[in-house]
């Protein structure tokens, strides 16, 4: 096998669970694999509190750290365009196949979906063959990097429901959670159409 980072050559470690195909072949070496670093249980934040996206988002979930490798690998992946990336990740995705919630992604805005030419948080899905669907649409293609939090937080509404969501349970997925800011405004965007509960897991944490 041909590490997909590194590019070195490897050997898959053989088991019970992939000679029964029930676990994804290995895409990346020990080395490689090594350098993640998984999430620990966090508090979340309350620096919603007292704004309008206050109680709009129920819980998040991270998968990973925001370390040095991670941020290497992501911008391999996001930048890069190197689709091929989103199998490293296979099998943490494949547990949302167990969840009840409506599966929903964070859009790109048009204009950066044609630029990118692929949507990150899609593709992440779609590696892991969990079904999702599409009730957002990306109202705003301004960039959050260098904004206060304060910015943030006051920022005009990013996002429109454009399906009925009336009492349902919503599970968001993005790749980066940073603020929190583009999670909370997808949470508040849903709940006011109607949505009963909404939580979400990203790929990353910084």
């Amino acid at each position: 096998m041909i590490c997909l980072i590194c590019s070195s050559s490897f050997s898959e470690k053989a088991s019970w669970r992939k000679l029964l195909l029930i676990k994804e072949p290995d895409v990346i070496c020990e080395k490689c694999l090594s350098k993640f670093e998984k999430m620990k249980d966090r508090e979340s934040e309350n620096e919603w509190k007292g704004t309008i996206y206050d109680g709009a988002l129920d819980s998040v979930q991270s998968i990973y750290i925001y370390n040095e490798w991670m941020k290497q690998v992501f911008q391999q992946y996001k930048f890069q365009l190197d689709v091929d990336l989103a199998k490293i990740f296979v099998s943490d995705f494949q547990l949302l196949n167990k969840v009840q919630e409506l599966i929903v992604p964070i859009p790109l805005h048009p204009e950066m979906l044609l630029m990118r030419t692929f949507s990150q948080v899609d593709q992440l899905l779609i590696a892991a063959n969990v079904p999702f669907t599409h009730v957002l649409a990306k109202t705003l293609n301004r960039s959050q990097v260098g904004k206060s939090k304060k910015d943030r937080m006051s920022s005009e509404l990013f996002f429109s429901v454009t399906t009925d969501v009336q009492n349902k349970n919503i599970l968001l997925v993005d790749d980066l959670y940073t603020t929190g800011t583009t999670l909370h405004h997808a949470a508040y965007a849903l709940k006011k159409s109607g949505a009963q509960r909404v939580i979400a897991v990203t790929l990353i944490r910084a």
